[in-house]
Parts: structure tokens; C-alpha cells; sequence
């Protein structure tokens, strides 16, 4: 869809999103949305251990835990859903 002749659109600040799903009484945490980079690095802080899975990874660690590790790698939380198991979707600007 294209903006209106009239209309000016705002430089726009390009974002990466990543999904982390887990009950907070989980070991183990999926992650959606990483890229290779970044997959190594939690990979490497989680006991060396990532399973794939359909569409993202399965880390070894606790879902705060996780969450505190993308924080480190410029994520932060911008929402979360859920009851038994909880999503968080985080954004970080590229």
C-alpha cells in the first residue's frame, strides 16, 4: 500500500523480533526468530545445549533466564501472552 502523495512518512527504525515460549517452571525454553549469531551465543551461555526445532530452538535454561540473556544482546520485551505457558515477543532495533 502506498502512502498518499501528500503524506510524509517518518525515517523508519528497522526492528528484529524474536519469540521466547515456556511454562516459568520450565528447563528448557524455545526460542523463535534467532539468527545464527545469535543462536551460538545463548548456545555457548546454556550448557552447549540447542535442539532444533520446528521454526527455532530449544535451549537448556529457564525462560527468565533466557529472556535476561537476549536482554544482554539488546532485546527487551515490548509484550507477553499466555497462561500455563507464556510467550514474550522482544524487539531489538538493527
Amino acid at each position: 500500500m502506498d502512502a498518499p502523495s501528500n503524506v510524509t512518512l517518518p525515517s523508519c527504525t528497522t526492528f528484529v523480533y524474536v519469540a521466547v515460549k515456556a511454562s516459568l517452571h520450565a528447563k528448557a525454553t524455545a526460542v523463535f526468530g534467532l539468527n545464527k549469531q545469535e543462536e551460538i551465543a545463548l548456545t555457548k551461555h546454556f550448557d552447549n545445549f540447542c535442539q532444533e526445532i520446528i521454526n527455532g530452538v530449544l535451549l537448556k535454561g529457564a525462560p527468565i533466564q533466557i529472556v535476561n540473556a537476549l536482554a544482554e544482546l539488546g532485546y527487551k520485551v515490548i509484550s507477553t501472552t499466555g497462561e500455563s505457558e507464556t510467550v514474550w515477543t522482544m524487539q531489538r532495533e538493527v
